[in-house]
């Protein structure tokens, strides 16, 4: 057990600065907003792109801050947290995930009474528009939970708990988390599932956990989507 907290603590021990993590970003943001414009120049063309391959090349913006400073720096990829974990902590991230989703739950029902949008029917709306909603669910469902674990809990939390302490690196992580969705109405629901992840990277150090928490709720949440659409009359009036 004492071995196993000793190479805990050694990969806590990240090789890159708390400049090196807020740098990454502001990459991401200039990123970011680089294709907002584009978007807005060529929308013809980004609408066509959005239409198959280009929305994976979109999710795959998370990649660059980390591939240029490591890059950079010469860090090995596996430093994100590519090692095995113990199985009883997908326990305690599955019992998480139950408690954030009812966080989603109520502030859903809460949007509802209010007679605001919820993100779900914006996604709904996302694969109506799509002429196939294959690419959407490739990237919903396999592409974004490894890329965004990547960047969010690989990266950025790590950065951030080496300076600050891991409570402060849960907030600041699972709220740029949240703020990169772009979706104002679905900051707290998003943030507490990006909460939830967080933690279950804090107690393994390992990337897999997340991913496939992120994985089965993405798939989840893709799979009843569908279905609503396929069936409208279950939705609630």
């Amino acid at each position: 057990m004492e071995t196993n907290q000793v190479q805990i603590e050694k990969e806590a021990e990240v090789p890159w600065t708390i400049f090196d993590t807020w740098l990454g970003v502001g990459l991401l943001a200039l990123i970011s907003l680089g294709l907002l414009v584009a978007a807005f120049l060529f929308q013809a063309e980004a609408k066509q792109l959005a239409q198959g391959v280009g929305i994976v090349l979109a999710e795959l913006i998370y990649l660059f801050p980390v591939l240029i400073i490591f890059g950079w720096k010469r860090i090995p990829l596996r430093r994100l947290g590519f090692i095995q974990f113990d199985a009883r902590t997908m326990g305690i991230g599955c019992g998480l995930i139950v408690a954030a989703y009812a966080i989603v739950i109520v502030h859903n029902l809460l949007l509802m009474l209010l007679g605001v949008g919820t993100q779900g029917e914006g996604i709904m709306k996302a694969f109506a528009e799509l002429k196939s909603p294959v690419w959407l669910f490739i990237v919903g469902v396999i592409v974004a939970p490894l890329v965004e674990e990547i960047f969010f809990r690989g990266f950025l939390f790590q950065g951030f708990r080496q300076r600050y302490g891991w409570i402060a690196a849960l907030l600041l992580s699972s709220g740029i988390f949240a703020a990169a969705h772009l979706d104002p109405v679905s900051f707290i629901p998003t943030f507490a599932l990006g909460a939830a992840m967080g933690y279950v990277y804090h107690r393994s150090n390992s990337l897999w956990p997340s991913v496939i928490l992120h994985f089965l709720n993405n798939g989840f949440a893709m799979c009843l989507l569908l279905t609503l659409m396929q069936f409208p009359e279950l939705i609630p009036s």
